[in-house]
């Protein structure tokens, strides 16, 4: 399993499943405990395989794909996702210029049958630490390695109904 990158950890409980060193799945989880939260997203949505599910905003010419999560018992909002922070281009790639710009407003994702309240997990993948050092070029100490990941996907499932959305979210970093 790799390591939870930086941004992620005291936020996710890995799951001792995985078993890959590019791969990590985790249970979203608030630092007081709680494992609902709210999804906070930009409001985009576009549907894929029959589907709605969040997608980049675009604002004044810029793509933002940001991601939070609210604990319902202590209102703590965690940073899971900026594209423009987080992974191969957030890191490796990063524009200061666009990661200064200000983050957009984000609103609750809700379940079809209106909740808000959810329980999700987190999957992370990268090419692995050698793939890491080699395409990097020795830029980065080499143990930010999970920091650059190539893909955050998250399943969530409704506190209220039950309801399973897995990989609501998939994306990209590089």
């Amino acid at each position: 399993m790799m390591p939870v990158p930086s941004h992620l950890r005291g936020l996710v409980e890995p799951l001792e499943s995985a078993i890959d060193e590019g791969a990590l799945s985790a249970t979203v989880r608030c630092p007081c405990g709680e494992t609902t939260f709210e999804l906070l997203y930009p409001g985009q949505t576009h549907e894929h395989a029959g589907e709605m599910i969040p997608c980049s905003a675009e604002i004044d010419g810029h793509f933002f794909f940001v991601l939070k999560s609210r604990c319902p018992r202590c209102a703590r909002e965690s940073l899971l996702l900026d594209a423009d922070l987080h992974g191969w281009n957030g890191l490796v790639c990063h524009d200061p210029a666009k990661a200064a710009l200000a983050r957009p407003q984000l609103v609750a994702w809700l379940c079809e049958c209106g909740e808000s309240k959810h329980t999700g997990v987190v999957h992370v993948q990268t090419q692995g630490r050698d793939e890491f050092i080699s395409e990097a070029g020795g830029r980065f100490d080499a143990d930010r390695w999970p920091d650059a990941f190539g893909w955050f996907s998250l399943d969530l499932t409704c506190a209220k109904c039950g309801r399973e959305s897995r990989g609501l979210v998939s994306y990209e970093t590089m």
